[in-house]
Protein backbone atom coordinates (compact mmCIF):
# COMPACT_ATOMS: atom_id res chain seq x y z
CA UNK A 1 0.00 0.00 0.00
CA UNK A 2 1.57 3.63 -1.17
CA UNK A 3 -0.11 6.52 1.15
CA UNK A 4 0.49 9.87 0.22
CA UNK A 5 0.68 12.59 2.72
CA UNK A 6 0.96 16.15 1.93
CA UNK A 7 2.81 18.41 5.18
CA UNK A 8 2.01 22.13 6.21
CA UNK A 9 4.24 24.00 8.46
CA UNK A 10 2.85 24.53 11.84
CA UNK A 11 4.22 28.28 11.86
CA UNK A 12 4.96 30.75 8.78
CA UNK A 13 8.48 30.55 9.94
CA UNK A 14 10.66 28.91 6.80
CA UNK A 15 11.14 25.54 6.09
CA UNK A 16 14.85 24.52 7.21
CA UNK A 17 16.09 20.77 6.16
CA UNK A 18 19.45 19.75 5.70
CA UNK A 19 20.24 19.04 2.09
CA UNK A 20 20.75 15.20 2.83
CA UNK A 21 17.43 15.29 4.83
CA UNK A 22 17.04 11.21 4.38
CA UNK A 23 17.98 10.44 8.41
CA UNK A 24 15.76 13.30 9.96
CA UNK A 25 12.81 12.24 7.77
CA UNK A 26 13.39 8.47 8.75
CA UNK A 27 13.38 9.49 12.45
CA UNK A 28 9.86 11.37 11.77
CA UNK A 29 8.68 7.68 10.59
CA UNK A 30 10.48 5.45 13.19
CA UNK A 31 9.12 7.83 16.11
CA UNK A 32 5.80 7.02 15.01
CA UNK A 33 6.79 3.07 14.67
CA UNK A 34 8.08 3.15 18.17
CA UNK A 35 4.76 4.91 19.41
CA UNK A 36 1.81 2.55 17.94
CA UNK A 37 3.45 -0.06 15.66
CA UNK A 38 4.66 -1.95 18.59
CA UNK A 39 1.35 -2.02 20.63
CA UNK A 40 -0.39 -3.27 17.16
CA UNK A 41 1.57 -6.45 16.33
CA UNK A 42 3.04 -9.02 18.09
CA UNK A 43 6.78 -9.69 18.20
CA UNK A 44 6.92 -12.11 15.55
CA UNK A 45 5.38 -10.21 13.49
CA UNK A 46 8.24 -7.04 14.07
CA UNK A 47 10.49 -8.93 12.11
CA UNK A 48 8.35 -8.05 9.08
CA UNK A 49 9.05 -3.83 9.09
CA UNK A 50 10.04 -3.59 5.67
CA UNK A 51 9.02 -0.21 4.50
CA UNK A 52 10.08 2.60 2.57
CA UNK A 53 9.83 6.05 1.37
CA UNK A 54 10.24 8.98 -1.25
CA UNK A 55 11.90 12.10 -1.19
CA UNK A 56 10.39 15.63 -0.31
CA UNK A 57 8.71 17.14 -2.73
CA UNK A 58 8.08 20.86 -1.97
CA UNK A 59 5.11 22.60 -3.80
CA UNK A 60 6.29 26.05 -3.99
CA UNK A 61 10.33 26.85 -5.10
CA UNK A 62 13.20 26.26 -3.16
CA UNK A 63 16.56 27.41 -2.32
CA UNK A 64 19.80 25.56 -0.94
CA UNK A 65 22.12 28.15 1.99
CA UNK A 66 24.89 26.79 3.33
CA UNK A 67 23.88 23.09 2.96
CA UNK A 68 20.52 23.30 4.10
CA UNK A 69 16.95 22.69 1.90
CA UNK A 70 14.72 25.78 2.74
CA UNK A 71 10.97 26.58 1.08
CA UNK A 72 7.95 28.03 2.39
CA UNK A 73 4.64 26.27 2.24
CA UNK A 74 3.45 22.46 1.65
CA UNK A 75 5.58 19.62 0.65
CA UNK A 76 4.52 16.25 -0.69
CA UNK A 77 6.23 12.81 0.18
CA UNK A 78 5.38 9.00 -0.04
CA UNK A 79 5.14 6.38 2.49
CA UNK A 80 4.80 2.41 1.39
CA UNK A 81 4.82 -1.05 3.02
CA UNK A 82 3.13 -4.64 2.21
CA UNK A 83 2.13 -5.01 5.75
CA UNK A 84 -1.12 -4.33 6.58
CA UNK A 85 -0.75 -3.29 10.17
CA UNK A 86 1.74 -1.27 9.79
CA UNK A 87 0.01 1.04 7.69
CA UNK A 88 -2.66 0.80 9.87
CA UNK A 89 -0.52 2.05 12.49
CA UNK A 90 0.49 4.88 10.42
CA UNK A 91 -2.88 6.00 9.53
CA UNK A 92 -3.65 6.05 13.24
CA UNK A 93 -0.63 7.75 14.00
CA UNK A 94 -1.70 10.45 11.32
CA UNK A 95 -5.26 10.63 13.14
CA UNK A 96 -4.36 10.85 16.35
CA UNK A 97 -0.85 13.29 16.47
CA UNK A 98 -1.40 16.91 15.53
CA UNK A 99 2.40 17.43 15.21
CA UNK A 100 5.34 16.19 13.19
CA UNK A 101 8.97 16.93 13.55
CA UNK A 102 11.49 16.78 11.21
CA UNK A 103 14.86 17.73 12.83
CA UNK A 104 14.00 21.57 14.18
CA UNK A 105 11.13 21.55 12.07
CA UNK A 106 7.44 21.33 12.87
CA UNK A 107 4.39 19.90 10.53
CA UNK A 108 0.61 19.16 10.70
CA UNK A 109 -0.31 16.71 8.26
CA UNK A 110 -2.72 18.41 5.23
CA UNK A 111 -4.04 15.37 4.11
CA UNK A 112 -3.11 11.77 3.07
CA UNK A 113 -4.57 9.36 0.63
CA UNK A 114 -4.03 5.58 -0.51
CA UNK A 115 -2.25 5.62 -3.70
CA UNK A 116 -4.28 2.84 -5.87
CA UNK A 117 -1.95 1.39 -8.64
CA UNK A 118 -3.09 -1.04 -10.78
CA UNK A 119 -0.21 -3.42 -11.50
CA UNK A 120 0.38 -4.26 -14.86
CA UNK A 121 2.92 -6.58 -16.88
CA UNK A 122 5.42 -4.80 -18.41
CA UNK A 123 4.77 -1.28 -16.33
CA UNK A 124 6.62 1.46 -16.43
CA UNK A 125 7.29 2.91 -13.54
CA UNK A 126 9.00 6.59 -12.40
CA UNK A 127 11.59 6.40 -9.14
CA UNK A 128 10.53 9.46 -5.99
CA UNK A 129 13.92 7.96 -4.24
CA UNK A 130 16.84 6.89 -5.79
CA UNK A 131 17.66 3.15 -6.48
CA UNK A 132 20.63 2.17 -5.13
CA UNK A 133 22.25 -1.60 -5.67
CA UNK A 134 25.83 -2.51 -4.44
CA UNK A 135 28.03 -5.16 -3.30
CA UNK A 136 30.99 -5.20 -0.51
CA UNK A 137 34.15 -6.43 -1.35
CA UNK A 138 36.65 -6.85 1.70
CA UNK A 139 40.01 -5.65 0.04
CA UNK A 140 43.81 -7.18 0.77
CA UNK A 141 44.26 -4.73 3.45
CA UNK A 142 41.08 -5.64 5.40
CA UNK A 143 39.63 -2.12 3.95
CA UNK A 144 36.08 -2.28 2.68
CA UNK A 145 35.07 -1.23 -0.16
CA UNK A 146 31.72 -0.54 -1.71
CA UNK A 147 30.73 -0.65 -5.49
CA UNK A 148 27.47 0.95 -6.65
CA UNK A 149 25.71 -0.82 -10.02
CA UNK A 150 25.12 1.03 -12.61
CA UNK A 151 21.24 0.32 -14.18
CA UNK A 152 22.54 -0.89 -17.35
CA UNK A 153 24.68 -3.98 -15.77
CA UNK A 154 23.45 -7.81 -15.14
CA UNK A 155 24.49 -6.74 -11.67
CA UNK A 156 21.88 -4.16 -10.94
CA UNK A 157 18.74 -6.51 -12.77
CA UNK A 158 19.84 -9.86 -10.58
CA UNK A 159 20.69 -8.14 -7.09
CA UNK A 160 17.32 -6.21 -7.74
CA UNK A 161 15.65 -9.93 -8.78
CA UNK A 162 16.88 -11.78 -6.13
CA UNK A 163 16.31 -8.86 -3.25
CA UNK A 164 12.39 -8.60 -4.16
CA UNK A 165 12.13 -12.43 -4.22
CA UNK A 166 13.81 -12.59 -0.53
CA UNK A 167 11.23 -10.00 0.59
CA UNK A 168 8.55 -12.15 -0.57
CA UNK A 169 10.15 -14.91 0.84
CA UNK A 170 9.72 -13.39 4.78
CA UNK A 171 6.52 -12.40 3.91
CA UNK A 172 5.05 -15.79 2.99
CA UNK A 173 4.11 -14.56 -0.58
CA UNK A 174 3.44 -17.65 -3.02
CA UNK A 175 5.58 -17.02 -6.15
CA UNK A 176 6.59 -21.45 -6.46
CA UNK A 177 4.54 -21.02 -9.86
CA UNK A 178 5.97 -17.87 -11.46
CA UNK A 179 9.03 -15.90 -9.56
CA UNK A 180 10.42 -14.15 -12.55
CA UNK A 181 10.65 -10.23 -12.14
CA UNK A 182 13.12 -8.09 -14.42
CA UNK A 183 14.00 -4.27 -14.12
CA UNK A 184 15.50 -2.29 -17.32
CA UNK A 185 16.22 1.30 -17.27
CA UNK A 186 14.29 3.71 -19.82
CA UNK A 187 16.32 6.72 -21.00
CA UNK A 188 18.60 6.76 -17.88
CA UNK A 189 22.23 8.34 -18.39
CA UNK A 190 24.56 9.55 -16.31
CA UNK A 191 22.87 12.93 -15.23
CA UNK A 192 20.20 10.42 -13.41
CA UNK A 193 22.72 9.32 -11.09
CA UNK A 194 22.85 10.88 -7.57
CA UNK A 195 25.02 10.66 -4.57
CA UNK A 196 23.94 11.36 -1.03
CA UNK A 197 25.12 11.26 2.43
CA UNK A 198 23.72 9.19 5.04
CA UNK A 199 25.35 9.17 8.48
CA UNK A 200 28.29 10.24 6.79
CA UNK A 201 28.79 7.63 4.19
CA UNK A 202 27.60 8.71 0.73
CA UNK A 203 25.16 6.33 -1.44
CA UNK A 204 25.35 6.03 -4.63
CA UNK A 205 21.34 5.94 -6.56
CA UNK A 206 20.01 6.07 -9.89
CA UNK A 207 16.94 8.07 -10.19
CA UNK A 208 14.50 8.12 -13.38
CA UNK A 209 12.23 5.78 -15.56
CA UNK A 210 12.51 1.91 -15.46
CA UNK A 211 10.42 -1.27 -16.83
CA UNK A 212 9.27 -3.43 -14.32
CA UNK A 213 7.90 -6.93 -15.79
CA UNK A 214 7.15 -10.52 -14.51
CA UNK A 215 4.74 -12.02 -11.71
CA UNK A 216 2.21 -9.23 -10.24
CA UNK A 217 2.65 -10.00 -6.91
CA UNK A 218 6.58 -9.23 -7.18
CA UNK A 219 5.29 -5.65 -8.80
CA UNK A 220 3.42 -5.24 -6.41
CA UNK A 221 5.39 -6.02 -3.45
CA UNK A 222 8.00 -3.42 -5.44
CA UNK A 223 5.69 -0.63 -5.18
CA UNK A 224 4.66 -1.55 -1.67
CA UNK A 225 8.40 -2.07 -0.08
CA UNK A 226 10.77 -0.79 -2.48
CA UNK A 227 13.63 -1.65 -5.21
CA UNK A 228 17.30 -2.55 -4.07
CA UNK A 229 18.94 -1.53 -1.04
CA UNK A 230 18.01 0.77 1.95
CA UNK A 231 14.61 1.26 1.45
CA UNK A 232 14.03 2.02 5.23
CA UNK A 233 16.70 4.34 4.48
CA UNK A 234 14.50 6.42 1.53
CA UNK A 235 15.88 4.63 -1.29
CA UNK A 236 13.91 2.51 -4.25
CA UNK A 237 10.52 3.74 -4.08
CA UNK A 238 9.07 3.71 -7.39
CA UNK A 239 5.74 4.57 -8.45
CA UNK A 240 3.87 3.97 -11.63
CA UNK A 241 4.79 6.43 -14.41
CA UNK A 242 1.58 7.11 -15.60
CA UNK A 243 0.28 9.96 -13.18
CA UNK A 244 -3.43 9.89 -14.41
CA UNK A 245 -3.15 6.62 -12.94
CA UNK A 246 -0.89 7.47 -10.31
CA UNK A 247 -2.73 9.93 -9.00
CA UNK A 248 -6.40 8.96 -9.63
CA UNK A 249 -7.35 9.01 -5.46
CA UNK A 250 -6.16 12.21 -5.58
CA UNK A 251 -9.02 15.01 -4.67
CA UNK A 252 -10.18 16.95 -7.35
CA UNK A 253 -8.65 19.97 -5.53
CA UNK A 254 -5.24 18.54 -6.10
CA UNK A 255 -5.40 18.04 -9.73
CA UNK A 256 -3.67 21.92 -10.61
CA UNK A 257 -0.47 20.64 -8.45
CA UNK A 258 0.04 17.41 -10.81
CA UNK A 259 0.99 19.09 -13.75
CA UNK A 260 3.57 21.39 -11.72
CA UNK A 261 4.79 18.69 -9.60
CA UNK A 262 5.63 16.36 -12.19
CA UNK A 263 7.96 19.68 -13.55
CA UNK A 264 9.79 20.12 -9.98
CA UNK A 265 10.24 16.92 -9.37
CA UNK A 266 12.53 17.09 -12.45
CA UNK A 267 13.82 20.63 -11.58
CA UNK A 268 14.35 19.15 -7.97
CA UNK A 269 16.99 16.15 -8.98
CA UNK A 270 17.85 18.69 -12.07
CA UNK A 271 18.79 21.48 -9.71
CA UNK A 272 18.93 19.86 -6.07
CA UNK A 273 20.64 16.48 -6.21
CA UNK A 274 22.26 16.38 -9.61
CA UNK A 275 25.89 15.01 -8.62
CA UNK A 276 26.50 16.66 -5.28
CA UNK A 277 28.34 15.81 -2.51
CA UNK A 278 28.13 18.40 -0.30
Amino acid sequence: MILKMVFEPATDELVDLPVHYNRPLQGMFYNLLSQYFGSCINSDEREKKIFTFSRIYPYESFRVESKRLKFKGSFMVYFASPIEELMDCVSKAFSEKELFRIENNLFRLKNHTILKTEVNSPIMVKTVSPITVYSTITLPNKNKYTHYFSPYSDNFRNLISENIRRKASVLGIDCSGDNTFDISPYGVTEKNEKLLFYKGIIIKGWTGYFMLSGNKKLIRLAFDSGLGAKNSQGFGMVIPADHNQAYEAIDKSDDSFLTEDSKSEDKYEKEFLSNTVI
